[in-house]
């Protein structure tokens, strides 16, 4: 049962309130928000608050908490407007909820207004005694009404049909204020939701309407009715006004019915936003513009965000290109030094050995070095093709001799099959087959032969690159070719692991191809790569994958 429910008094008194909450903390809060200008009852049901709207006198206003257990508010939102005899009393729905889609299916229950939590006890108090003071201000007016229509009935000679002519004119007037009030009720609480400015422009008078949200971006206006489009023209920064006024007009004059538009916009402090409009034409039969309701976006705060995320990438870039730049020198005169030692005579076997060692470890080093550069140019967008006719079975060929370089002691199997030709980035590919030729030389069994086949198809070629040794784990399979991820620690000498990018650049290359890339990885079966590329890649490259 409601805590102490008042009658209604007088229309001079304090607003009777019925508050729905099933907390009780949340109850105590809200009512001694409200105490000091409304009479509030509490209903922890929803059910109970519906009965007693049977059997008592409505209150002024409903605050409904919008999930509550059993019936919640919002089902009481909607039962409320089902009934002719409660339909007009004001809701205002409390809620955590502060999503569009759950504003408007707020709105679509029949609420007059929302009020977010955790609420500010001034905006509830102000938003629940407007409400109040426009419900009793309908049963004033009903009132008057009701007194008018009694006293002219004496004189009317045909009483009853007058009479029920009158009712009936008063029906339609009660309903067509309600349509009105929850219909702008409606436009300022989606405005609210979606934090845009609203505007209407009526070209018969040329004036501008604004909703709330529009005063907060533009400051107060002494009339929200604006005179004249030329003042929302002031407002845009005199470098975009040619482009948004030639877009306005064009949209206009062309017969569309909607226009959109970024520009800058001075705001009441005369300062510049960032700013996004989009606007429905709505035209008449004879396709005149009766109308053009828009929304208007600050940006401003996005915008700075992505020029400073530009800033940082050029600086990432521009930092990473100095750095390889002088790091790869100084490592081609080490690779330099180190391959003439190995051609000479007289070295004996540690010592080629170890110069052996020096050599691997510096053409890492620039492989890494190139792998990062590759990461930076796929993460800014800028990972450019040089397309020529290439033969993949050849660059399967140089692919393993540089290979089998590297690690002499190692077996390769290579067959090929059927045409091998496309057009292609040949260097871009060559890093393709080296990543998967080194992955395998990692984390493969070293004592059996890495097997590696090419094979032409009728519209595509297919490279296939197969180790056998430890499967890959089932929980890395899913991220294996997302950027720094690596084999298991078990599975390779911690001196041979790269930085984790080889298999990232492997699919950013096979898909800037139009191609494919995928993995199996067994115990019984090995581990093996399968790479299939359109021999003509499309016109334009494809989005890179989520990295």
């Amino acid at each position: 049962m409601p805590s102490d429910t008042p009658t209604r008094p007088d229309p001079a008194a304090r607003p009777i309130v019925w508050l729905l909450e099933d907390s009780p903390t949340e109850a105590r809060a809200t009512q001694a928000a409200l105490a000091s200008a409304c009479d509030v009852a509490v209903f922890p049901d929803g059910a109970v608050l519906v009965e007693a709207l049977g059997i008592q006198t409505p209150p002024d206003v409903l605050v409904l908490d919008r999930e509550t257990p059993g019936l919640t508010g919002l089902e009481v939102c909607a039962f409320v407007r089902s009934i002719p005899a409660t339909a007009r009393i004001p809701v205002l729905l409390l809620t955590s909820h502060q999503s569009p889609e759950d504003v408007v299916e707020g709105l679509g229950a029949g609420a007059n207004d929302y009020v977010f939590k955790p609420f500010r006890a001034q905006e509830l108090v102000a938003r629940v005694l407007g409400l109040a003071h426009w419900s009793r201000q309908q049963r004033q007016r009903e009132t008057r009404v009701t007194k008018e229509l009694d006293t002219h009935r004496q004189s009317l000679s045909d009483e009853q049909a007058r009479r029920t002519l009158a009712e009936s004119a008063l029906e339609e007037v009660r309903a067509a204020e309600l349509r009105a009030w929850n219909s702008e009720q409606r436009f300022r609480l989606a405005a609210r939701a979606t934090q845009d400015a609203i505007w209407e422009w009526n070209p018969q008078t040329d004036t501008l309407e604004w909703s709330s949200g529009g005063q907060d971006l533009l400051g107060p206006l002494d009339d929200p009715r604006v005179p004249r489009l030329d003042w929302w023209r002031r407002h845009i920064h005199p470098e975009d006004l040619a482009a948004v006024q030639r877009g306005f007009s064009e949209a206009i004059e062309g017969g569309d019915d909607v226009w959109r538009g970024s520009h800058r916009f001075r705001d009441a402090h005369g300062a510049w936003r960032d700013v996004e409009e989009h606007a429905l034409i709505v035209r008449d039969e004879a396709a005149r513009v009766v109308q053009v309701v828009g929304a208007l976006r600050d940006v401003t705060a996005r915008k700075q965000l992505e020029q400073e995320a530009r800033q940082r990438g050029d600086f990432e870039r521009q930092l990473i290109g100095i750095v390889s730049h002088d790091l790869r020198s100084p490592l081609s005169s080490v690779l330099l030094s180190s391959t003439l030692l190995l051609e000479r005579a007289g070295l004996n076997d540690s010592q080629q050995q170890r110069v052996h060692r020096i050599r691997t470890a510096t053409e890492r080093a620039v492989r890494m070095i190139r792998d990062l550069l590759d990461f930076t140019q796929v993460r800014h967008g800028d990972f450019p093709l040089k397309l020529q006719g290439a033969d993949l079975h050849a660059l399967v060929e140089t692919a393993v001799e540089e290979a089998q370089t590297r690690a002499p002691g190692r077996v390769f199997q290579v067959t090929s099959a059927g045409d091998g030709a496309g057009t292609w980035d040949a260097d871009r590919l060559s890093q393709v087959v080296g990543n998967l030729l080194g992955n395998a030389l990692t984390y493969g069994d070293p004592d059996a032969p890495i097997q590696v086949r090419s094979l032409g198809t009728v519209d595509t070629v297919v490279l296939e690159v197969h180790n056998a040794g430890a499967p890959i784990s089932p929980e890395l399979l899913p991220r294996l070719f997302a950027p720094l991820e690596r084999g298991t620690p078990h599975q390779a000498d911690r001196s041979d692991r790269s930085i984790g990018l080889g298999l990232f650049i492997v699919r950013q290359v096979v898909h800037a191809h139009g191609g494919t890339v995928s993995v199996t990885s067994t115990e019984e079966a090995g581990t093996t790569f399968t790479v299939r590329l359109p021999r003509q890649p499309p016109a334009s490259p494809p989005a890179s994958p989520p990295g």
